[in-house]
């Protein structure tokens, strides 16, 4: 049986990665993101082992899968692919989180209940790394916007 409360806390954990843009950092920010992925992996497995349900556990391992080739994929490099494997581990984890005696969630459940799990990019950002890596991630390669947060100036200084 697989426990609600955990399951709907790595989902949380796996989408705050997403919505902070985290896969598109680097440096220090990007070893960081890594080993955050790394650590909800860690977790899913242990409540992947604990579930007994086959429908759930292949969600769970696909999940599981997705995140830790997004956590080893080189630093710098495939940050979309490595968004999009966390994308899909997200979709999973809502399917495992979402079926019911039937089995599976429609597609349309899934995207309806990820759609309300939004989070703001910098209030993800801010649950994800901490605060010395505010600044310390050069932009990503690929161009893509909203990858850390912009510090404006204080009036005044």
């Amino acid at each position: 049986m697989t426990d609600t409360p955990a399951l709907d806390g790595l989902l949380r954990r796996a989408l705050l990665a997403y919505n902070a843009r985290a896969l598109h950092t680097g440096a220090e920010a990007g070893v960081h993101a890594a080993a955050f992925l790394t650590e909800v992996a860690a977790d899913l497995l242990v409540l992947m082992d604990a579930d007994d349900d086959p429908v759930r556990r292949e969600f769970l391992a696909e999940a599981y899968r997705c995140l830790t080739v997004a956590a080893d994929n080189p630093l710098g490099q495939s940050c979309g692919e490595r968004e999009e494997l966390v994308n899909i581990a997200c979709h999973g984890l809502a399917h495992a989180l979402l079926a019911g005696p039937t089995g599976r969630a429609s597609e349309e459940e899934v995207h309806g209940f990820l759609a309300e799990q939004w989070t703001a990019s910098l209030l993800a950002w801010s649950q994800v790394f901490p605060a010395r890596l505010d600044t310390v991630s050069p932009p990503c390669a690929c161009g893509a916007l909203g990858t850390r947060p912009v510090l404006v100036p204080a009036e005044g200084s």
